[in-house]
């Protein structure tokens, strides 16, 4: 899913979006993290969605984040964050952008996105 498509489909979630998963590579020294996105707008949702960013060297996230929520890549960016001794040429900053303005971000390779379908209960 490319970036426009995604922050397209975030913009209509609202409600909360919690940290589902962590896990480690310990042999190569990266981690994945899972974000699942609930979705509370009636009939303008398309459902949920989870969020997978994998090749992680580091991040700044808090465990929940309250949506709508808006993903960046601004990997110029890493430059001022990052110390040079982190920074890696194949890696990617994504910077989110929750509700409240509080700005988030993870130093990975990419993400995967995989859409839950609607549930009406």
């Amino acid at each position: 899913m490319e970036l426009e498509q995604m922050n397209n489909y975030l913009s209509k979630l609202e409600g909360p979006a919690d940290v589902e998963n962590i896990s480690v590579e310990k042999s190569d020294v990266a981690g994945s993290l899972l974000i699942k996105f609930n979705g509370d707008t009636g009939t303008k949702d398309d459902g949920e969605i989870e969020l997978e960013f994998y090749g992680i060297d580091s991040m700044c996230l808090s465990f929940r984040l309250l949506a709508p929520v808006k993903l960046e890549l601004l990997n110029e960016l890493a430059v001022q964050v990052l110390d040079s001794n982190y920074l890696e040429n194949d890696l990617n900053f994504y910077q989110f952008t929750d509700d409240v303005g509080a700005k988030w971000w993870i130093y990975a390779k990419g993400f995967k996105a995989r859409l839950l379908p609607v549930y009406y209960g």
